[in-house]
């Protein structure tokens, strides 16, 4: 009779966590090294240059479309190779298979599963905070000292570095708060095997 028992894979659930929040990562990763090149461009002066020659503007978003393209390429292999790492480090050994009508099991398991939402979900609205008051002014008067404030190209640039920057925060706090709560689940629900077999 336990053999048709229904099973839940929570590990599922969780490694679709650190999945996400891996490429999540990468890709803010990639952002910033093109913000970064786009930067010292500014810096030294050819941003303009190249800005004012129309023709010689559009090459250079074709060849750094391209450079992104290829670079993207070289991450996506990079995720596929360390996907499995990351996983591993955040499962453990694992929850397993639960029994979808195991009220205990469930309800520890969805306990947790909301807590991260709510880190998520906090994390996200902190940085917004810490957008608001601190970076955004911090950023408009950074763009002031380079000359180039109110113009929404440089404005909108810096709001997309800024939330990379908070998305690999986020999302490395969401990667260690997970494989926190899917070891100690883990024991958890361990026990709570042994209690009903017993």
């Amino acid at each position: 009779m336990t053999g048709n028992k229904d099973k839940f894979d929570w590990d599922r659930v969780f490694g679709g966590i650190a999945s996400v929040t891996f490429a999540v990562q990468l890709i803010s990763i990639l952002i910033l090294l093109g913000a970064g090149i786009v930067f010292v461009l500014m810096l030294t002066g050819v941003w303009a240059a190249i800005v004012s020659i129309q023709d010689l503007f559009i090459l250079v978003v074709l060849l750094g479309s391209g450079f992104a393209f290829l670079l993207f390429i070289w991450l996506l292999g990079f995720f596929l190779r360390f996907h499995r790492r990351v996983r591993h480090f955040i499962l453990g050994k694992g929850v397993g298979d639960v029994d979808a009508d195991e009220p205990a099991s469930k309800t520890i398991l969805t306990l947790f599963a909301v807590a991260v939402l709510f880190v998520l979900v906090a994390g996200m609205y902190g940085y917004y905070i810490l957008w608001k008051y601190i970076l955004q002014p911090w950023g408009n008067d950074f763009l002031l000292s380079l000359g180039v404030s109110g113009i929404l190209f440089y404005e909108l640039g810096m709001l997309i570095v800024f939330a990379a920057i908070g998305a690999i925060f986020i999302t490395f706090v969401m990667q260690i708060l997970t494989a926190w709560i899917n070891r100690y689940a883990g024991r958890l629900v361990a026990g709570v095997k042994n209690d009903t077999k017993s």
